[in-house]
C-alpha cells in the first residue's frame, strides 16, 4: 500500500526528487489512503486521477488520582477488581502528549511476561529508548509528520514518545497506573495512588506536541490510531477533541469505526466547552465521556483571634501550619463574599486568607490557579473500566461494554437529588449523559443493548450518505444497507429533536433489541420513572422473558409529546428483574 501510494506522488509532474518530502502518513486500517503536503497543481493532479476518491484538508484538534478507585466503590476484597485480576493483559492504547517512563505508576513488578499476541514496539528518540519499556510500558510510538509544519517547541519537547507536559503521562497513570505508596498533594490525601486497572498493559501514541497553537494534527491522531490497531490493542484513549464535522470528514471518528470493526473499544473526550450543544466526538460508535466531581474536597482548620475555629474547603495547594496571617472576607458585596470569579481585587487579597462563602468549585482565580482536570481525565478512568469489563467478558462487542456502562449508571447525587450541572442550578440527560458510572454493577448489567457494525452501516445509510461518503468510513466499495431510519441504531437510550415547525401532538416510535447476560431465566418489567406533564411513554410489550442466557428481545418504545415545551424535557426507562437488575435508559426531548 505504502508502495503504491509513494508511487502516485512520484508521479506528478512537479514532483520533487524524494517523494518522501510529500508523503506524510499511509494508512491501511483507518481508511484506504494517505495524507501528504502537496501545492495546489499537486493536489489537482491527483484529483484528475481515476483512483482519486475524495481529498480533505487538514484539521487540527485540542488536548482537552488516589481517590477515584474509592468513589467508584472498587476494593480488593470483592467486585471488579479482584473479577477482572485488575485487568491483568488487557492492553490499553493511550494516544496524547506521550509518557515520563520513569514515573513509578509504570513500574512492571510482579507483572507476567508481555501478551504474545502484541505486535507493538518502543521506538528510540530524544531522551528516549526501548529500554525504557517493560512489562507494563509495552509500546511506545511517536507520531509528529502533519504537526511539524506547525514548528514543534524544540526547546521544550521531545523528539520521541517522551512527554513534555505531564498530560499524556497522566492520563496513562489514570487509566493504568500500578501501584504506588504513600502518594499525597502536598501533604494531602496521602495514601496509594494506582489506576483504574492497574495490572493492564500500557501502549502510548504520542501525537501530541507543543507548539504555539498548543493544536494536535488530525493526519497525526489518525496515523497513531492506525499504528494502534495495527498493534493490537484492546482499548483505545483519546483525550483529544477535533471540531465536529460530519462522520466522513472527521479524523477521530473514522478512526475509530475501523476500530471498533476490530472490536477494540474506543473512548474519547467529550470536551469542556460547557453548552451541551458543542460536544466533541459524538459519533455513535465512540463512548463519549463528560467529566463530573467527586465527593470529596481538602480541608482546612482555621482558628480566630477568638477561639472560633472554622473548617473549610481549601484551596491552598499544601498541608502546612500557619499562624499570624490577616483574614481577608468581602463583606458587604456579595459577589465579593462567595469569591465569585474577577470580583476580588489581587491588591486586596494578595498574603491574606482570604474567606468564601461558597461551595462553587470557580472560585476567583484571583486567590489561585486551580487547573481542573475536566474530560481529558474522565475518558482515561472510562478507559481503565473498560479494560476491567474486556477482561471479566473477553467477548463483549464495544458496544456491549458502552451499553453495561450506560444502563448502570446512576442520575442521582449522595443526597438523593438529581445530578446538577457546575455551571447552573439544574440538569438533563444532555449535560450529565447517562450519569456516573458504576463499575461494579456494569460487570453484572442483567441486560445488554448490542450494536454490530452492520448496524453501523445501518446508521449511516439512514444519513443518506454519497457513496463516496460511504466509501471513505467503511473502507470498501459495496455494502448493504438495511433501510433503516438513524433513531433505529440500537443504542441504550432515546431522543427526540423537535423544532419550531413541529406540529402537535407528535410521535416517535423507537425499535430496540436487548441481550440477556444475566441470569438464565429472568423477568423484566418496563418502569417508567420521572415523566413529564406533556410527554406519554407506551412500551409494548412491557414484560420480557428469558429463558436463557445470550437470549434476545425486542420491544418497541413510543413517545408522544403532546403539546410544545421549553426546550428540553426527559424521563427514564427502567427494565427490572426479579433479581435486582436496573437496566436504566434516559428519554429525552429536545425542541430547538
Amino acid at each position: 500500500m505504502k508502495s503504491w501510494h509513494r508511487s502516485i506522488l512520484k508521479s506528478l509532474s512537479s514532483s520533487p526528487a524524494d517523494e518522501e518530502e510529500l508523503l506524510l502518513y499511509s494508512y491501511s486500517h483507518v481508511m484506504h489512503g494517505f495524507s501528504a503536503r502537496l501545492t495546489p497543481t499537486q493536489l489537482s493532479e491527483i484529483q484528475n486521477s481515476s483512483a482519486h476518491i475524495a481529498t480533505y484538508p487538514e484539521s487540527f484538534g485540542k488536548l482537552m488520582t488516589t481517590y477515584t478507585p474509592k468513589f467508584f466503590g472498587m476494593n480488593r476484597h470483592s467486585g471488579i477488581w479482584p473479577a477482572a485480576s485488575y485487568g491483568e493483559d488487557v492492553i490499553v492504547g493511550i494516544l496524547d502528549t506521550g509518557v515520563w517512563p520513569e514515573s513509578e505508576s509504570f513500574l512492571d513488578e510482579g507483572m507476567s511476561p508481555v501478551p504474545q499476541r502484541w505486535k507493538g514496539k518502543c521506538e528510540n528518540g530524544t531522551a528516549f529508548s526501548p529500554s525504557n519499556c517493560n512489562k507494563k510500558l509495552i509500546g511506545a510510538r511517536s507520531f509528529s509528520k502533519g504537526i511539524k509544519h506547525v514548528a514543534i517547541n524544540k526547546e521544550v519537547d521531545y523528539d520521541s514518545t517522551r512527554d513534555f507536559m505531564g498530560h499524556g503521562t497522566h492520563t496513562a497513570s489514570t487509566a493504568v497506573g500500578n501501584h504506588v505508596l504513600g502518594v499525597s498533594h502536598f501533604g494531602y490525601a496521602k495514601g496509594t495512588a494506582r489506576g483504574v486497572a492497574p495490572h493492564a498493559r500500557l501502549a502510548v501514541y504520542k501525537v501530541g506536541w507543543a507548539t504555539d497553537t498548543e493544536l494536535t494534527a488530525g493526519t497525526d491522531v489518525l496515523a497513531g490510531m492506525e499504528q494502534a490497531i495495527s498493534d493490537g490493542v484492546d482499548i483505545m484513549s483519546l483525550s483529544i477533541g477535533i471540531n465536529q464535522t460530519s462522520y466522513f470528514t472527521d479524523y477521530i471518528a473514522k478512526g475509530a469505526i475501523s476500530a471498533i470493526e476490530k472490536g477494540i473499544f474506543v473512548v474519547c473526550s467529550a470536551g469542556n466547552d460547557q453548552d451541551f450543544k458543542a460536544v466533541y466526538n459524538g459519533a455513535p460508535w465512540i463512548t463519549t465521556v463528560g467529566a463530573a466531581a467527586l465527593d470529596r474536597s481538602f480541608v482546612a482548620r482555621m482558628t480566630l483571634e477568638n477561639g472560633l475555629t472554622v473548617e473549610g474547603t481549601s484551596y491552598f495547594p499544601e498541608s502546612v501550619s500557619l499562624s499570624n496571617l490577616t483574614l481577608y472576607y468581602g463583606k458587604g458585596n456579595m459577589s465579593k463574599a462567595i469569591c465569585n470569579d474577577t470580583a476580588l481585587d489581587r491588591n486586596e487579597v494578595v498574603g491574606k486568607v482570604v474567606l468564601c462563602d461558597s461551595n462553587n468549585l470557580n472560585v476567583s482565580q484571583q486567590i489561585i490557579e486551580v487547573e481542573r482536570a475536566g474530560t481529558s481525565m474522565s475518558t482515561p478512568i472510562v478507559a481503565g473500566v473498560g479494560a476491567l469489563l474486556k477482561a471479566v467478558h473477553p467477548k463483549w462487542s464495544p458496544a456491549a461494554i458502552r451499553s453495561a456502562l450506560m444502563t448502570t449508571a446512576y442520575a442521582k447525587d449522595n443526597t438523593g437529588r438529581t445530578l446538577k450541572s457546575q455551571f447552573t442550578s439544574s440538569a438533563t440527560p444532555l449535560h450529565f449523559g447517562a450519569g456516573h458510572i458504576d463499575p461494579n454493577k456494569a460487570m453484572d448489567p442483567g441486560l445488554i443493548y448490542d450494536i454490530g457494525f452492520q448496524d453501523y452501516v445501518d446508521f449511516l445509510c439512514g444519513l443518506e450518505y454519497t457513496n463516496e461518503q460511504m466509501r471513505i468510513l467503511l473502507k470498501r466499495n459495496e455494502w448493504h444497507c438495511n433501510k433503516k431510519l438513524s433513531h433505529e441504531l440500537n443504542y441504550p437510550s432515546f431522543i427526540v429533536v423537535l423544532s419550531y415547525k413541529t406540529t402537535y401532538p407528535a410521535t416517535m416510535n423507537f425499535s430496540r433489541v436487548v441481550t440477556n447476560v444475566g441470569n438464565d431465566t429472568s423477568v423484566y418489567k418496563a418502569n417508567l420513572e420521572n415523566i413529564p406533564t406533556g410527554m406519554k411513554i407506551k412500551v409494548e410489550p412491557s414484560t420480557l422473558t428469558f429463558t436463557e442466557k445470550y437470549q434476545n428481545q425486542s420491544f418497541v418504545l413510543s413517545v408522544e409529546i403532546e403539546i410544545e415545551f421549553p426546550m428540553i424535557i426527559y424521563g427514564f426507562l427502567k427494565w427490572i428483574d426479579q433479581y435486582g437488575h436496573i437496566v436504566s435508559s434516559p428519554i429525552v426531548a429536545i425542541n430547538f
